[in-house]
């Protein structure tokens, strides 16, 4: 438990700025960042004189939300993040084609707990757990890495009622996001073997989140075996396309926001490299 704390201090202490721009970057690039970084613009603009420009802006800015906050969207922002983690055709795949690995590492998200009650709380992707508990009881890993605020009393009771053992379990409640999971979850593994061998793990994650963090997951010297579960936006796919899916909504705009936020994140950690 020492080094645990010692390796998550260190990580926290080396990634802060990155932290911090990425929550600027995600507020920037999300439907409500762009919303109030263009009104200014718009505002900007008519205060200079350059009042057609402005109302130009303005249509384009409402113009964007409002697509943002469709159905319709999801069919072309969220497809793109979901797709490539298909196996044998369809979502999700099969458990027994997967490999055995060192640990199975499910990422935090779909998971809370209500303080006062203690009771856990399961949100949309709760699958990550699911998925963990399929994969432990498959015999794939003998031990579960959770990783995210409040697992120990959210996640950790679900994957027992499902039939993993307390202490098959490892968790990491102080990640702050997916760059300083994959470290710290590196960290504690040990690195690499003294012949170089990198170790495996069965990634769990959000298939919308699978490629940034099977990146991030790579850069941090595991050998990745992606496991993606919670296909939500393959299930607006596969509803049939209605008249509401043309108007805003709170749903949408919600589930395109995070999508939105992916595929940008996706994109500056490539180009950083780092």
């Amino acid at each position: 438990m020492k080094r645990i704390r010692q390796v998550t201090l260190f990580v926290m202490t080396s990634t802060l700025n990155m932290y911090c721009i990425n929550k600027i970057v995600g507020w920037v690039a999300s439907p409500f960042g762009m919303l109030f970084i263009g009104l200014g613009f718009v505002w900007l603009l008519n205060a200079t004189g350059w009042r057609k420009s402005a109302r130009g802006l303005l249509s384009a800015v409402l113009a964007t939300l409002w697509f943002l906050g469709c159905g319709i969207a999801t069919r072309v922002i969220g497809i793109a993040l979901e797709s490539p983690w298909e196996r044998e055709g369809v979502p999700h795949g099969s458990i027994e084609g997967l490999p055995a690995g060192d640990a199975i590492v499910v990422l935090g998200g779909g998971m809370g707990a209500h303080a006062k009650c203690g009771a856990a709380e399961m949100f949309s992707g709760a699958d990550r757990t699911w998925t963990g508990a399929k994969l432990y009881k498959a015999g794939k890993a003998k031990t579960v890495i959770l990783s995210g605020g409040g697992v120990e009393k959210s996640t950790l009771p679900l994957l027992e009622d499902l039939g993993v053992p307390r202490e098959a379990v490892r968790f990491f409640p102080d990640a702050r996001n997916t760059e300083e999971e994959s470290k710290m979850i590196f960290a504690s593994l040990g690195g690499m073997s003294e012949d170089g061998r990198r170790p495996k793990v069965l990634l769990v994650t959000s298939a919308w989140h699978m490629s940034r963090a099977k990146l991030l997951f790579d850069r941090a010297g595991f050998d990745v075996v992606a496991a993606p579960t919670d296909f939500e936006m393959s299930c607006a796919r596969e509803a049939e396309i209605k008249i509401g899916d043309f108007f805003p909504n709170a749903d949408s705009l919600n589930r395109n926001s995070y999508a939105l936020k992916e595929l940008v994140a996706n994109l500056g950690y490539r180009l950083l490299r780092r």
